[in-house]
């Protein structure tokens, strides 16, 4: 057994592992280095030297780990890549990736081609962890999940000389996205351990992400905009689900979110492959849900785009790589932002010494410094904007990898992937705990090793095939699954290609893999394990009861549906069942006109999930007393008291008298689908200097100054539907809140009047009612016939609101925009 480090010993980057078992000589992943101070490429010469390799394993598809792998595949190309299924296509991605940067660099010749590229992919063979890998009679290997990014594993190759093992980069952490690390009580003989962050522990994830979050809204209510540079593959998709969940939660308010880089692709990919993901993830694609992007989180289309967000006032959070800010549109963002002090870098990932991203880590730890300027390119650019660093991180910390070293007690450990005096403080401390030789190798030192006596491996029988030649589908799954059933512990789990073997009793190609996997996750005859998605196991008689009957959703995935599936309009606000019945609960806020306007979708919620659908009868006054208030607002006018009439279910309400009163109660019942009646309040008075324009002696008292804005309102066209006192160094001021800061702008004279009349100074609430903005849509929309529209959504850097596939006539659209423009100030998106 042999052992050469052609890159990745005492250092991060260009991992590549020379090894030789039983005659036969592989690599372990062929990365490049990342900076530009180094050769990028491994030492080749090591294995030209040793006789070349017969096959290349990858742990994961980040550069550091395959960036190399077109190069050393020209030079051998019968050597097959084995890799997971998730690595492959993600390899595809970040090499094409790669050569559109290298054809940027015009100073500096290409070390791969495309050509290079596609034959190089044309020799991986796909693996899921857990499946045997049978290189020949004597040496056999397997992949087991590593956590850390989407498709990453560890290997482990048994052979008559020994075992050996390498962790590839591994998390033993659940992450949003991925579980954590699956590595199962393995003997190796030697073993090679990641070491990246070996000299620490890393703090508590939950709290890290409360910190970003938390960084996020602040940085928003400043007004600024926030940059979180993360690496395309795994970080920035962990990014994203953090702040979307913050938005479900509301911790965070609804905020543009762009998504830009490579980052786009990789997320595609993940969607692409469920059955890496956890299995919350897994269950919304696989009923075809985005987990990624929706109406806050947009992706960025091109350079003009970019450009836009730069210069809108609009605060947002740009998501982007790369994580290093070594290039990537994520520089060109940072340079945009350094130079205003509400804006904000987040920096969430590790920084290669040579990073702009350390040395902007370095700049914000340097307090005393008064004037913080980086350099970029040679460029100086002075750093005005908030830096921090957020631990995010997808590698092992020290107790981590000490306790995976523990765990599989190998007679020699090797560790690799870390700096040079990481690695030794690790190998310190894991030499006071466990008997072994642990070595801290240099990059070209040959480690030859004779393994006496091997340590014994647990033998895996393959169970006897059903040998079937006809196709496996649907129809006769059952079969095989209680064919499975019959076999010792049918529960441990199978992965497709054990499927596959089962059925057929030969080991699938690639496509029919992917055709098997296909199936599986479709019928209900088979289920996922819950953290090993790619792993399948029977279904259960209860789960297959509870399945039977027209095919019903399980309780939990059900209401977990329910959220997802109603627009936020609809107003579902509780959910529940009745488990024996298999009736779902939904509670709407107005349930009259939830039935009218979403029966539709109703009806398919109960063909999707086989629950029948009980709504409730009582609507939610709070939420209809909440509405009342800012319908009255809207229209200028002060609400008394709201009262509720549960036999008629109609609401009252007392307030000064108004000549819109009818169109108030018709909105109010378009809304919801319940009667309002407007009730005149007696005894509100307004002082005579303010009928005919003459100056206030003195402020009016603040309920008779608030009265007199609704008298000076009631014949305008628009109204303030809020009025609010603010109090500031300079006194009191009455705040007119409109539906948009536009149109009070229209009234900006007569306001001054106003003011003279009253004695309050009045200003613009520079706001705008996004709620009213869109419901106004709506109903304009549908007063010129228009009935056949998408999602409505305001969009502040566009300046208006955007309404999707509108169905009508040019010239209906352009009376819809004319109206909306008149009422609002703002554009109409069609």
């Amino acid at each position: 057994m042999k052992l050469i480090f052609c890159g990745g010993a005492e250092e991060v980057g260009a991992s590549c592992l020379f090894f030789q078992i039983d005659g036969k000589n592989f690599l372990f992943d062929c990365g490049m280095r990342m900076t530009k101070a180094k050769d990028n490429l491994p030492d080749f010469r090591i294995i030209q030297e040793n006789g070349g390799i017969n096959g290349i394993f990858v742990s994961h598809a980040h550069m550091d780990h395959i960036g190399a792998l077109p190069v050393i595949s020209r030079e051998y190309p019968d050597a097959p890549i084995f890799c997971t299924f998730a690595t492959k296509d993600l390899i595809r991605v970040l090499l094409y990736d790669s050569l559109k940067i290298m054809e940027k660099q015009e100073a500096e010749i290409p070390v791969f081609s495309e050509g290079h590229v596609v034959s190089m992919l044309n020799r991986i063979l796909c693996y899921n962890p857990g499946n045997e890998i049978r290189i020949t009679d004597d040496i056999k290997a397997m992949f087991f999940n590593a956590g850390h990014i989407l498709g990453a594993a560890s290997v482990y190759i048994t052979s008559k000389e020994g075992s050996f093992f390498y962790s590839g980069d591994f998390s033993v952490t659940p992450q949003l996205t991925v579980e954590g690390a699956a590595i199962p009580k393995l003997r190796p003989d030697v073993a090679v351990f990641e070491s990246t962050y070996g000299d620490r522990l890393h703090s508590n994830r939950q709290n890290e992400e409360k910190r970003l979050v938390e960084t996020v809204r602040k940085t928003i209510e400043d007004k600024g905009k926030i940059l979180i540079p993360a690496f395309a593959l795994g970080r920035a998709q962990e990014v994203i689900l953090i702040l979307k969940r913050a938005m479900n939660k509301n911790e965070l308010p609804e905020i543009p979110v762009y998504i830009d880089g490579m980052v786009k692709d990789v997320c595609t990919i993940y969607e692409n492959n469920p059955n890496y993901l956890r299995s919350i993830h897994a269950k919304k694609v696989l009923r075809g849900s985005r987990i990624f992007t929706d109406d806050n989180f947009r992706k960025v289309t091109d350079h003009e785009m970019r450009k836009q967000i730069l210069e809108s006032s609009e605060p947002c959070c740009i998501v982007s790589s790369s994580g290093m800010l070594t290039g990537g549109p994520s520089q060109d963002y940072a340079k945009a932002l350094f130079t205003k002090e509400n804006n904000f870098i987040a920096i969430t990932g590790y920084q290669d010494e040579e990073a702009p991203g350390r040395s902007l880590l370095a700049l914000a730890e340097a307090k005393d410094q008064e004037e913080k300027v980086i350099t970029i390119d040679g460029v100086h650019y002075e750093v005005k904007c908030g830096v921090g660093k957020y631990g995010l991180s997808a590698h092992a910390d020290k107790s981590q990898i000490t306790a995976l070293v523990e765990r599989l007690a190998p007679r020699r450990i090797f560790f690799n992937h870390g700096e040079a005096s990481v690695i030794r403080e690790l190998a310190g401390d894991v030499a006071k705990n466990i008997y072994a030789q642990i070595i801290v190798p240099s990059n070209g030192e040959v480690f030859d090793m004779n393994i006496r006596n091997p340590r014994k491996q647990i033998q895996k029988e393959k169970p006897a095939s059903m040998g079937r030649p006809d196709p496996l589908t649907e129809e006769n799954i059952p079969i095989l699954r209680e064919y499975i059933l019959s076999l010792p512990n049918p529960y441990k789990g199978f992965t497709v290609e054990e499927i596959h073997y089962l059925w057929y009793g030969e080991d699938p190609k690639e496509e029919q893999a992917e055709e098997l996997n296909r199936l599986l996750n479709g019928t209900r005859y088979f289920k996922h394990d819950f953290k090993r998605t790619y792993i399948f196991l029977p279904a259960t008689e209860d789960e297959l009861m509870e399945s039977v009957n027209d095919g019903i959703m399980e309780i939990n995935e059900m209401l977990r549906f329910a959220d997802e599936f109603f627009p936020k309009e609809a107003g579902l606000s509780k959910k529940g069942a009745r488990y024996e019945e298999k009736i779902a609960l939904l509670s709407f806020d107005y349930p009259k006109m939830a039935k009218e306007r979403y029966g539709h979708l109703i009806k398919e919620f109960e063909e999707k999930t086989g629950w029948s659908v009980e709504v409730n009868e009582q609507c939610n006054t709070n939420a209809a007393k909440k509405l009342i208030t800012v319908l009255l607002e809207r229209y200028g006018l002060a609400p008394g008291k709201i009262s509720h009439y549960q036999e008629t279910d109609t609401f009252a309400v007392k307030t000064s008298k108004t000549e819109k009163k009818e169109e108030i109660e018709n909105r109010f019942f378009e809304l919801t689908g319940l009667p309002l009646k407007l009730e005149e309040e007696k005894g509100l008075s307004v002082p005579i200097n303010v009928l005919n324009g003459a100056k206030a002696e003195e402020p009016l008292e603040q309920n008779r100054a608030m009265t007199a804005i609704d008298l000076f309102f009631q014949d305008k066209k628009h109204k303030p539907y809020k009025k609010s006192v603010k109090i500031s160094k300079e006194g009191k001021t009455i705040e007119l809140s409109f539906i948009t800061p536009k149109i009070g702008e229209r009234y900006e004279k007569e306001m001054k009047e106003l003011s003279r009349a009253i004695g309050w100074p009045l200003s613009v609430n520079p706001s705008t009612n996004d709620f009213e903005l869109t419901m106004l849509a709506r109903k304009i929309l549908e007063d010129h016939g228009v009935k056949d529209y998408g999602k409505i959504s305001f969009h502040k850097s566009e300046g208006g609101v955007k309404v999707k596939n509108v169905s009508a006539p040019e010239e209906v659209k352009m009376a819809v925009q004319k109206d909306f423009f008149e009422e609002t100030g703002f554009l109409l998106i069609l």
